[in-house]
């Protein structure tokens, strides 16, 4: 019996000319979207402010003043309506897990035309935005330095990074906190560590509740004086539930699927070597239980976070979602233009994409599929 290949349909494409998108979040039930939205620059537009768009419920601060034209804007887009509310400005919006309300990190500062760098985040801190009141609180006042990439983990609890320079003007997380919405306690699971001149850095936040976990990259001794090569761990404030290996520092979202009963999928897909294999691993405890060899070639990929798909594309621009079970794929209608990012929702049902535009340059244009 033949193999049954993903059903792939195209949901949505959204795009905004002269704008680029980033940081997609899908909510749980797979009808609305959050992301930040930016102006390249105000080149060739119409000078307006952002309250005249057509069809945009603005509920920016001072109402949409043109100083803040190039600054990230958090767009709410409710996919049954095809409308979008733009809430504050700001960076990394996540839903909460009734998707009543955004968590998100507040871009205090204009950026007009500046780079977008450690001290250009000075002074952000973390905020609430509620859907049905459209109010926005201040949850998490900023630090000396900035705070970015909070997360809920229940209705109660968020997980934030607290952001300081890394090599230079690099913005990156080097603590975890956790902030209880009830109590209005701060907890923290991670400090901040500094080994071998460079900062532990802080990935993403993975699971919910007390089975929360989080990447983390540590810097390791194998250069005179400098660390050059990172352990790449999954861990739970001081535990680390499993080691993926010391290597050059490569990015662990979504390279990995957590499963339930302690197990992991692992895409193993780091080498030496282009054409070395690469593997799916299966992991139980801690404990590698299988390994299965992928049998197709490809640059980039992203497993999907229950473990049952795969977004690859290969050397030829495609890209295909491929089902992890029998291998079966199917062709995405991608037109052969770099993607900036992927990402899946929670239950692997849908996957986003955001690239270059088809035809309207130095515009991105994002796609939502659903997959099964």
């Amino acid at each position: 019996m033949s193999a049954q290949t993903p059903k792939v349909q195209n949901r949505l494409e959204w795009f905004e000319k002269g704008t680029i998108i980033q940081g997609v979040s899908i909510n749980n039930d797979g009808d609305r979207l959050v992301f930040v939205k930016r102006l390249r620059d105000t080149s060739g537009l119409q000078d307006k402010t952002i309250a005249a768009e057509k069809g945009v419920e603005n509920l920016l601060p001072a109402g949409g003043d043109t100083r803040r034209r190039l600054d990230p804007v958090i767009v709410y887009y409710n996919m049954a309506n095809r409308r979008q509310m733009l809430l504050d400005y700001g960076w990394s919006p996540r839903f909460s897990p009734n998707s009543n309300r955004v968590v998100y990190a507040h871009q205090e500062k204009p950026l007009g035309n500046a780079r977008i760098v450690a001290g250009s985040l000075g002074g952000n801190d973390i905020r609430i935005f509620d859907l049905q009141s459209k109010k926005t609180t201040v949850v998490v006042a900023a630090p000396r330095g900035f705070l970015m990439e909070p997360v809920f983990t229940d209705s109660a609890r968020i997980i934030y990074k607290t952001g300081d320079a890394v090599n230079g003007p690099y913005a990156a997380g080097i603590s975890f906190s956790r902030y209880n919405l009830v109590t209005k306690k701060t907890e923290l699971l991670r400090g901040a560590r500094i080994q071998h001149r460079l900062y532990d850095l802080m990935g993403e936040v993975y699971g919910s509740g007390n089975q929360y976990a989080f990447t983390v990259y540590s810097p390791q001794d194998s250069a005179p004086g400098l660390a050059n090569e990172y352990a790449h761990l999954l861990m739970r404030g001081n535990d680390t539930l499993h080691q993926f290996g010391i290597r050059h520092f490569s990015n662990l979202d979504f390279k990995f699927a957590l499963l339930p009963r302690n197990q992991l999928v692992y895409l193993d897909d780091n080498h030496l070597m282009t054409e070395d294999t690469s593997f799916l691993a299966y992991y139980q405890a801690g404990k590698l239980i299988a390994k299965k060899p992928v049998d197709f070639e490809f640059v980039k990929a992203w497993l999907s976070p229950d473990g049952r798909f795969l977004f690859y594309t290969n050397n030829k621009q495609e890209a295909f979602v491929v089902r992890i079970s029998d291998f079966s794929k199917t062709q995405l209608p991608l037109a052969k233009k770099e993607i900036h990012s992927v990402v899946w929702a929670s239950d692997g049902g849908q996957v986003a994409i955001v690239q270059d535009h088809d035809a309207i340059i130095g515009t991105d244009i994002l796609r939502l599929f659903t997959v099964n």
